[in-house]
């Protein structure tokens, strides 16, 4: 019960916090964050929910999407899952599904 309170109490304090978008635009930050700069422009918490912004890797912001609500990771050009291109080291097809546009899950991705 008290688990539940705290996470509505902290999902409410984030949800009203200003936040910053920088000119790129992919991700919101605080105002301390070292990537926000005189350009930055000052939003609050619900429109960075509905341009659809990542949390900053760098000032780690509290999460504005609250405790029921997952942080939309879409892939450019990919609005559904795909199965993996990927094959397994016997031969088969992968059978997970990703969202990440080259078409590999996270254990095929490319590069590794």
């Amino acid at each position: 019960m008290y688990k539940l309170l705290f996470l509505l109490l902290l999902s409410v304090g984030a949800r009203s916090q200003t936040v910053y978008k920088t000119p790129s635009g992919q991700k919101y930050h605080l105002g301390s964050c070292h990537t926000v700069k005189n350009v930055s422009q000052e939003i609050t918490s619900q429109q960075a929910i509905e341009l659809g912004l990542q949390p900053c890797r760098v000032c780690r912001p509290a999460n504005i999407y609250g405790a029921g609500m997952a942080v939309p990771n879409k892939a450019k050009g990919q609005g559904n899952t795909v199965q993996c291109k990927g094959t397994t080291k016997a031969g088969t097809r992968c059978r997970h599904r990703t969202r990440i546009g080259d078409g590999y899950c996270f254990q095929h991705k490319r590069g590794k």
